[in-house]
């Protein structure tokens, strides 16, 4: 989630608690802190996107790392608000860094919550990475003229009816898709994503057994569109490329990628595809590996958000 929506939601939180949100109130801004505090890792931005995307929701995203966040907001707080319980701003802060976490792994990107114990992210798959509805729930709890007339709890129950709502979305896609494609062969893999953009479109992976098939179903025209049809690798191109640096980060960098080769006339160019997010048709974040007639690398490179946009890897 983007830190507009973390910052609201920590907000909503003091708020449903019968806190008022206001800088006076230090438990409001013990949550509001700490619902945007884990993505303080942007300071990687610093790095460039590379050493940014690599890390970002990694362990500043985990359950231990809350605990450090909230106990150095309250100390923090606590200055400013000499009068404040600590152990009350200290809850505030744990509960604003829980949202955030809780957050983030509905969206495909996910984060490490469990880190160090489990160093995959966990992701839900179930929201987009800038949902409206989540806003105006939140909206609605913490603005008076409406939180009067709509009680926050009943704000609260459309919130997790949404989320009902959003799962039995990707249960009927996952349906569909199975059923469409069933005459393929044996499907060894899906995923269901929220697109980028829409609230009814849904992407999806498929892994049968010589290829992966990237797809939409729009849910209010039931339509499912092939957006496109990749073949696996040869496993003799594969092995070349394998151990680089590059193919290891985007390992690191999304569970769910796919690997292109295409033969030039110095050698051979691969394309790693991040399969998560595909907006404007394209995939969103891309790495390149050229190689020579020898499969040694002669040059690697990051894409993120842009192919125009190139990192040294």
């Amino acid at each position: 989630m983007d830190p507009i929506t973390h910052g609201v939601v920590g907000l909503a939180i003091a708020a449903f608690t019968g806190e008022t949100v206001s800088i006076a109130s230090p438990y409001a801004m013990g949550s509001l802190l700490g619902a945007v505090i884990p993505d303080a890792d942007i300071i990687m931005q610093v790095k460039g996107d590379y050493s940014y995307l690599k890390n970002h929701r990694g362990m500043s995203h985990s359950i231990p790392f809350i605990f450090l966040y909230s106990a150095a907001i309250t100390a923090v707080l606590s200055l400013f608000y000499p009068g404040a319980a600590l152990l009350k701003l200290f809850i505030y802060a744990v509960s604003g860094c829980m949202s955030h976490l809780l957050l983030d792994i509905t969206n495909s990107y996910g984060a490490q919550v469990l880190w160090p114990f489990y160093k995959k992210k966990i992701t839900l798959d179930l929201l987009l990475v800038y949902d409206p509805l989540l806003i105006i729930v939140a909206l609605a709890i913490i603005i008076p003229s409406i939180n009067s007339k709509i009680h926050p709890l009943v704000s609260l129950i459309m919130f997790f009816a949404y989320l009902s709502a959003r799962y039995w979305m990707k249960f009927y896609v996952k349906k569909r898709v199975k059923e469409n494609f069933k005459d393929l062969g044996e499907i060894l893999y899906i995923r269901v994503l929220p697109s980028m953009i829409g609230l009814v479109k849904w992407h999806f992976v498929i892994k049968i057994k010589d290829k992966m098939v990237i797809g939409e179903l729009n849910l209010l025209s039931r339509k499912i569109k092939i957006i496109e049809i990749m073949k696996n690798l040869d496993k003799r191109l594969f092995r070349a490329v394998k151990n680089t640096q590059v193919a290891k980060f985007f390992g690191e960098f999304t569970p769910l990628f796919h690997i292109k080769c295409k033969k030039t006339d110095s050698g051979y160019e691969y394309s790693f595809i991040d399969l998560r997010y595909y907006i404007a048709k394209d995939f969103l974040h891309q790495s390149t590996a050229v190689m020579n007639e020898n499969f040694r690398l002669v040059a690697s490179a990051f894409h993120p958000y842009h192919k125009t946009r190139n990192v040294e890897i």
